[in-house]
């Protein structure tokens, strides 16, 4: 065999074992390939044509000591200590700003959505009321149980544990004085025709309305004071179910607020 032979027969060996070698790291690859994240991690935030309410997981176990139901959000790729969202573009003209009792750091967010621009968004909020509530009538009897034998008969161990005498106070009632308060809420007073439905022959339009617990920066805060004419993303999370004095109520915190811009 001459030397011009051999040389292309293991240049065309060489050739195989790197095609082969390609082959198996691509199979390799797409093997080990994540599959489509259903959070989108800029936002830590679940994206909505992903979400699943089957994925929410509520738990009562530690009413007796936190006070609050805990929500999670559990799914084959991701685990989150509440639901984080992130809700689509609201005019200024949508959003209020509630400062409790003149204290610029106690304020509360309201924002109104409409079923026209928003219907996927209140659909996902209307679905996670309608698992809680069915969380908390499925397990009423269970959770009644924790709220009536909270009672600490070891004075040692009572004194001893912070805040003690507060839970067994608010937590020694009936389930039944606790009424769930809906994250989101049927606006009776905004919804169907206005002056503005009636001058342009427009069709009825329901709307709903929001809460939510703003930890803004104060310019953020003055900004939306100000209705101005644009559009905002709010980021937010509920994080858990508290017992109120006379509600169970979800905590909505708002953390973030982007301008968004329209073409």
């Amino acid at each position: 065999m001459s030397t011009k032979e051999t040389t292309h027969q293991q240049s065309t060996h060489q050739q195989s074992s790197n095609n082969n070698k390609y082959q198996q790291s691509n199979y390799i690859s797409n093997i080990n390939k994540k599959p489509e994240t259903i959070v989108d991690y800029k936002y830590i935030c679940i994206k909505k044509d992903h979400f699943d309410v089957n994925m929410v997981q509520l738990n009562y176990a530690n009413i007796n000591y936190t006070n609050h139901i805990e929500i999670n959000y559990k799914s084959p790729s991701i685990f989150l200590e509440g639901l984080f969202f992130k809700t689509p573009p609201i005019s200024g003209n949508s959003v209020s700003i509630y400062h409790k009792e003149n204290n610029s750091n106690n304020i509360t967010i309201k924002l109104l959505l409409n079923q026209k621009e928003h219907p996927q968004f209140i659909q996902i909020l209307r679905s996670i009321d309608e698992h809680i509530s069915g969380y908390i009538n499925k397990f009423s009897t269970e959770i009644e149980n924790i709220l009536q034998n909270n009672i600490h008969t070891d004075t040692t161990l009572s004194f001893n544990i912070p805040n003690t005498i507060k839970y067994i106070n608010m937590n020694d009632r009936s389930l039944s004085m606790f009424k769930y308060e809906q994250i989101i809420k049927y606006n009776y007073h905004r919804s169907g025709y206005n002056n503005e439905n009636i001058k342009n022959n427009d069709e009825k339009i329901d709307t709903y309305q929001i809460y939510l617990k703003s930890y803004l920066d104060r310019n953020t805060i003055l900004e939306l004071e100000k209705k101005m004419d644009k559009k905002y993303s709010f980021t937010f999370n509920i994080s858990n179910i508290y017992l109120s004095n006379n509600s169970l109520l979800p905590l909505i915190k708002c953390n973030r607020c982007d301008v968004i811009d329209v073409m």
